[in-house]
């Protein structure tokens, strides 16, 4: 198995405990909302607004915690560059390279001959 692809497993276990902690702080800080709307003598405290603020970070978990599970690719492209095209010669990342020569060797190859860098 490639180092990649075990990356990629790690980021979506990763995103399952991500999310389904945001999950728990939603519940409770709901819960925490609901108590304060329902009991008259904290209702004019004037702290709605810290209330509905802190619901904000577990949905921001949540939205992180079903990226990190369902896509993460720009991490794990970032983490682990090994679908890049490089030059047989030197080694050089051939991405976006100009023509059919090496910019880094000046070896000619052929855009269907560059082939992923070794993970």
């Amino acid at each position: 198995m490639k180092y990649k692809t075990l990356f990629r497993m790690l980021l979506k276990v990763i995103g399952v405990w991500v999310f389904v902690g945001g999950i728990g702080t939603l519940l409770s800080q709901l819960g925490i909302l609901g108590y304060y709307l329902t009991n008259p003598s904290l209702r004019n405290s004037g702290q709605l607004g810290y209330f509905v603020i802190n619901i904000i970070s577990p949905l921001a978990q949540l939205g992180i915690g079903a990226y990190l599970f369902f896509s993460g690719k720009w991490i794990a492209d970032i983490a682990i560059p090994g679908n890049r095209p490089y030059c047989h010669e030197c080694g050089y990342d051939l991405t976006n390279a100009p023509g059919n020569i090496c910019t880094e060797c000046g070896t000619p190859f052929k855009p269907a001959e560059t082939t992923p860098a070794v993970q």
